[in-house]
């Protein structure tokens, strides 16, 4: 199957998450650091991928995150607002590579990198 028909490089995505305590570097272990952890900046970024492929992807397809290079610059306290921005930069037959960002309320970056997935056709996948 050919991907690059089915999705654009250039596709953004933009989405709005509020940070729980679940969410905290504290909530993880580090006590006492009650902000944003950087794997659920990760794991909010990985959402926000889904958004460009969902609605196009065969049903019996799906995106799977191979590989992340991310830096979490600044920090984000429980309870407030976090933007992130995804733009699909590559397709390279099965992979797709993703622009990831993240922002506080203010639009000040909070974090930045790039993200991979690899198209998997799914029942092949979980029968390994």
């Amino acid at each position: 199957m050919d991907f690059s028909k089915l999705f654009k490089v250039g596709s953004t995505y933009v989405s709005e998450y509020i940070v729980k305590p679940e969410d905290t570097a504290n909530f993880i272990g580090n006590n006492g650091v009650v902000m944003l952890s950087t794997p659920a900046m990760i794991k909010y970024m990985e959402y926000t991928t889904l958004h460009i492929v969902d609605n196009v992807i065969p049903k019996n397809y799906r995106p799977v995150g191979t590989k992340i290079d991310v830096e979490h610059i600044k920090p984000i306290p429980a309870n407030m607002k976090v933007v992130v921005k995804v733009t699909l930069i590559s397709i390279e037959g099965k992979k797709l590579r993703y622009n990831v960002e993240a922002f506080n309320e203010k639009n000040c970056k909070v974090g930045f990198g790039i993200y991979e997935q690899q198209i998997v056709n799914l029942e092949q996948f979980l029968n390994r």
